[in-house]
């Protein structure tokens, strides 16, 4: 009796300690997840503050009074690191956008079939995109506040979304815009030529010295007496701020600002949109 005794204690022993290292192992797996939860959360917020430092320095380059120095708002990157973060900006005034209220059919059209949109269904979103914001006898339309509200447009995949938003604005009113700030499918809308070509010359672009007066002749009030070189732009730009930590992670700012007027310290300029991971500048 004494040993079958002794033989139960002894398997309940067992037992108990088997319990309790599983218990021991769960509790240290849970604290090495919140460690690194805590750990990737804390990553996180050092590159989203690499990246609005991205913004700050954007517009403290946008508003420099010396025209050596002053940021070129045509997409060309710009480049530093931030606490050891590498943050990447680049800068394109709105003028040379796409205006989702403003921009005829047949530009919209091109925009998505340099975008690689067969041309039927090009037209039908660009033909969808002024209806929207043009109505119709039954149903008054609405002027898109936003780009985001193009992801809701009939047709529209999360793809083509993503493919097209950086070359869109709701914000410079303008029907054409000005080539000499636009992206590779703005581009290629307007000059009739495939994205391959439009990037190629986006590209060259960047590359060479900014200059006053530079326009594409297309967009009223442009100059048409220069080569395709972007100027110093106007008081609306969109940013974009591309942080980017040692291991990889990456965070994303697209934000579109209202400039003060040169000199003005109080308010230097006004978010008018402000989106978080956001796609690379174009």
């Amino acid at each position: 009796m004494m040993r079958r005794e002794r033989g139960a204690a002894l398997l309940l022993v067992l037992w108990v300690t088997v319990l309790l290292a599983t218990l021991l192992v769960g509790v240290a797996a849970a604290s090495r997840s919140h460690s690194q939860a805590a750990l990737y959360g804390a990553e996180r917020v050092r590159a989203e503050l690499a990246a609005e430092a991205g913004i700050a320095r954007a517009v403290a380059g946008l508003r420099a009074p010396d025209l050596r120095h002053q940021w070129v708002p045509d997409g060309r990157p710009y480049t530093f690191a931030f606490d050891g973060v590498k943050v990447r900006v680049a800068v394109v005034d709105v003028s040379g956008l796409v205006d989702l209220n403003a921009a005829p059919a047949e530009l919209l059209r091109g925009v998505f079939q340099a975008a690689g949109v067969a041309a039927p269904q090009a037209g039908q979103l660009a033909d969808a995109i002024v209806t929207s914001r043009g109505g119709s006898q039954d149903h008054p339309g609405q002027p898109f506040r936003s780009i985001d509200q193009l992801a809701r447009l009939p047709g529209m995949t999360p793809a083509l979304f993503n493919q097209v938003t950086n070359a869109l604005t709701v914000y410079s009113g303008r029907n054409f815009p000005d080539s000499s700030y636009s992206g590779a499918l703005a581009l290629a809308s307007l000059r009739g030529m495939d994205a391959g070509q439009a990037a190629a010359l986006v590209a060259a672009r960047r590359q060479r010295t900014a200059q006053r007066g530079a326009g594409n002749g297309q967009a009223f009030g442009a100059v048409a007496n220069g080569p395709l070189v972007a100027g110093y732009g106007g008081v609306v730009e969109r940013v974009f701020s591309l942080a980017e930590l040692p291991d990889g992670n990456r965070v994303g700012l697209d934000v579109t600002l209202r400039l003060a007027l040169t000199g003005t310290q109080a308010r230097p300029y006004k978010v008018l949109d402000w989106r978080i991971d956001s796609t690379p500048a174009p």
